[in-house]
């Protein structure tokens, strides 16, 4: 699901799972004289926290001399605000929220990526003679009814030549899978390529992905991790900390999978280990890319992103770019 859906299903998750704790019940306690963190997730715990939780399970926080705590919000909308407030040190969010956020007053600042690249997408069932985006003219799209969706749908399609207003999009609320396995919508936006792909396959059914940045819409970085402006003032060596942690974490994913999948399905028992595994193994070519520095964040990426989301009408405030992200933090590579 796409950062817009994940906003308004962050509170009924959050009443299942209200605290993501160290992965595995067993773990020796922290020494005392570990510097405490808390890290409000995104969402309940997935195959997109690897690193997280990877960094967590083999002890890269600890050695960096922190006590991390990856939590669950219990609104994720208001994650951002709980960071802006100090009532948290980080949260994991999404460049459109952070912008959003940002336009709106709220004191918070990207700081790195977790995820590098859109994992939202348009996927298309491949038997509905959609080669490419184009050929979404008089098919049905299922889609959340949520602004982003339509906006990210519209960009795909005309970046091919093709007419958005002859797509039609079908409001399936937040059964973005089954829509789709059932045959009701031809093609999904706001499903995780990641995510749902291996999920819909699962069920028997054949699909191809458009990615988003390879189709029109400007690359973004799906999961950032944020800091407050008092954060990033007054304690900017948590800041490095936290980062050189998380990027030992992305790296650890990558080469030891299973430790990962461990890690995620430990933080939460509701997920099927072998969609897991399989998720994980796509995801983790984002969290630790072979080229290109780990965590990466780029301002003038951001401001083109920016630039669409105001020509879409997503974004209607200014925002300084530079209040909005940094890579002053991040990590030797």
């Amino acid at each position: 699901m796409n950062h817009w859906t994940r906003r308004l299903l962050g509170a009924v998750f959050a009443l299942v799972m209200l605290t993501t704790a160290a992965c595995g019940g067993d773990q020796e306690p922290a020494p005392t004289d570990l510097q405490s963190a808390e890290i409000i997730l995104d969402w309940f715990a997935n195959a997109d926290h690897a690193s997280l939780f990877a960094a967590q399970e083999a002890g890269h926080f600890t050695d960096a001399g922190l006590d991390v705590a990856l939590t669950v919000p219990s609104d994720a909308a208001a994650a951002l605000k709980q960071v802006g407030n100090g009532n948290a040190e980080f949260a994991i969010s999404y460049q459109p929220e952070v912008l959003l956020a940002r336009s709106q007053g709220v004191p918070v600042t990207a700081v790195g990526a977790v995820v590098t690249h859109p994992l939202n997408s348009v996927i298309v069932r491949s038997d509905r003679g959609i080669a490419r985006p184009r050929d979404l003219e008089g098919k049905t799209v299922g889609a959340t009814g949520l602004p982003s969706d339509k906006a990210l749908l519209e960009t795909v399609v005309r970046a091919d030549g093709g007419d958005p207003s002859k797509v039609k999009i079908a409001n399936v609320g937040f059964t973005l899978g089954p829509a789709i396995a059932s045959g009701r919508v031809d093609a999904l936006i706001g499903a995780y390529w990641n995510i749902e792909v291996p999920e819909i396959k699962d069920k028997g059914v054949d699909v191809d992905v458009f990615r988003l940045e390879q189709n029109g819409v400007p690359d973004y970085d799906e999961l950032v991790l944020v800091t407050s402006d008092a954060v990033r003032a007054e304690n900017p060596e948590l800041i490095r900390k936290v980062l050189s942690a998380l990027k030992e974490g992305a790296i650890t994913a990558r080469d030891d999978q299973d430790l990962a999948t461990k890690a995620v399905l430990a933080a939460n028992v509701d997920l099927n280990a072998e969609l897991v595994a399989s998720q994980i193994k796509d995801t983790v070519p984002l969290l630790a890319p072979e080229d290109e520095p780990i965590l990466t964040v780029n301002p003038a990426a951001w401001a083109s992103y920016a630039d669409w989301m105001r020509a879409e009408g997503l974004l209607t405030e200014p925002v300084e770019i530079g209040d909005a992200v940094t890579a002053e933090f991040l990590p030797e590579q």
